[in-house]
C-alpha cells in the first residue's frame, strides 16, 4: 500500500518503472506515465531473483534512469553492486537488522558496506529514524506512512451485541491473526473480515473459518471503506518477537484516523502510546490476552466512545507529506 502511494507521488513529477514479483492484478496502478514489469514466480526463488537482477542491470546500464527507489534492505542487497551509478534512494520500513535483533550501532563495518551506495533513506518515524545508525541519520529522513485522505462513507451501525473486526494487509498469526483467532472461540458474536496477503499457513486457515469474510487484496482506498462502514475495530497487534515489531509504525493507526474507526493495539509496541493519548483505540497490555471473553465484553462496550475529530484526519495525509518523497530523489 506504501509502494503505491510512493509510484502515484512520483507520476507527479517524472514517468516511472515499477519492477517487482507478484500477480499483475494486485498491482492497482495505472497511468500512461508508468511501466509496469512483474515477474511471475516465488519472491524466494533464485531464478525469479535473477530475472528481477538481470532487468535492473539492463535499464540501469541503459543510461536514462536517473534515480532508483528500493524497499528495504533485503531487496537491495540483490542490487548492490549495481546501485552505484544512480541516485539512490532506500526505503525502509521492515529493517532486515531490527528483524535479527541487531543494535544501531551493532556490526558497524558491515552496515557501512551494505549502505554505502545509498544516497537518501526514508524511514517512516522518527522512533525508526534513531534506530539507524548514526553514521547514516544525516541521509535518512521521515516519511509517515499516512494514508491518502478518505473522503467516502462513514457509517458503523453493526448491532450492539455484534463486533465486527477488520484485519487487513500482511495476514499473519504473530500480526494480529492469534488475536482474531482467540476472540473468534470466544464469543459466536465475533466476526472477521480479512483482506490482504498471507505471510503463513495459520492466517491461511484463520480465512477458512466460519466466521471469517476473506476478500482478497484489495487497494487501500477500498479497505477504508469497509474499515469505515463495516468494522467495529482495526486489528493492530505485533507480536514482540523482535525489534523490528516492537518499533513498527503501523499504517493502520491512521488509516483508523481516517475511517474513524478504533483501533486494537498492543503495548508491546512503542507505538500504541499515541493510540492512547489520542483515545482512537483500546491498548492491550500484551498480545497475549489472558481472557479473551473479558476482552470481548470490553471492546463491545468500547466501540463507540472513541472520538476522531476533523483535524485529526487532516493532520494524518499521506498529501501532507509526499513532497517529501520528491526531495529525496531531487525532483
Amino acid at each position: 500500500m506504501r509502494i503505491n502511494k510512493e509510484v502515484r507521488t512520483l507520476l507527479k513529477r517524472i514517468p516511472v518503472i515499477f519492477i517487482g514479483i507478484g500477480d499483475p492484478q494486485y498491482c492497482f496502478l495505472d497511468h500512461p506515465d508508468l511501466k509496469v514489469i512483474l515477474i511471475d514466480g516465488k519472491r524466494k526463488s533464485i531464478l525469479t531473483i535473477a530475472k528481477q537482477i538481470f532487468i535492473v542491470a539492463r535499464l540501469l546500464m541503459s543510461g536514462k534512469i536517473k534515480s532508483v527507489h528500493v524497499i528495504n534492505e533485503q531487496l537491495m542487497l540483490f542490487f548492490w553492486p549495481l546501485l552505484w551509478s544512480t541516485h539512490t534512494v532506500l526505503d525502509v520500513f521492515d529493517s532486515i537488522f531490527l528483524k535479527a535483533n541487531i543494535q544501531p550501532e551493532s556490526l558497524i563495518v558491515l552496515k557501512r558496506i551494505v549502505y554505502a551506495p545509498i544516497n537518501e533513506v526514508l524511514v517512516t518515524d522518527d522512533n525508526r529514524k534513531g534506530l539507524m545508525p548514526k553514521f547514516l541519520q544525516k541521509r535518512t529522513h521521515v516519511l509517515p506512512n499516512y494514508p491518502e485522505a478518505y473522503h467516502g462513507t462513514i457509517d458503523q451501525t453493526t448491532p450492539s451485541e455484534k463486533l465486527t473486526l477488520l484485519f487487513f494487509g500482511w495476514l499473519g498469526m504473530n500480526r494480529g491473526g492469534n488475536v482474531a483467532k482467540g476472540l473468534l472461540e470466544a464469543s459466536e458474536q465475533v466476526r472477521v473480515i480479512m483482506m490482504g496477503w498471507f505471510s503463513d499457513d495459520g492466517a491461511k486457515e484463520l480465512a477458512k473459518h466460519e466466521r471469517v469474510d476473506y476478500r482478497g487484496v484489495v487497494p487501500q482506498q477500498q479497505a477504508l471503506e469497509v474499515a469505515a462502514t463495516e468494522a467495529d475495530y482495526i486489528l493492530c497487534v505485533y507480536e514482540p518477537i523482535n525489534l523490528n515489531n516492537i518499533n513498527a509504525s503501523p499504517n493502520k493507526i491512521y488509516d483508523a484516523i481516517q475511517a474513524s474507526t478504533p483501533l486494537i493495539i498492543n503495548a508491546e509496541v512503542k507505538v500504541s502510546s499515541l493510540v492512547s493519548d489520542l483515545n482512537i483505540g483500546i491498548v492491550m497490555p500484551t498480545c497475549f490476552p489472558a481472557d479473551y471473553r473479558s476482552l470481548v465484553a470490553e471492546l463491545q462496550t468500547k466501540k463507540r466512545l472513541f472520538t476522531f475529530p476533523e483535524g485529526l484526519k487532516q493532520t494524518y495525509t499521506w498529501e501532507h507529506v509526499e513532497s517529501k518523497l520528491w526531495t529525496a530523489h531531487q525532483l
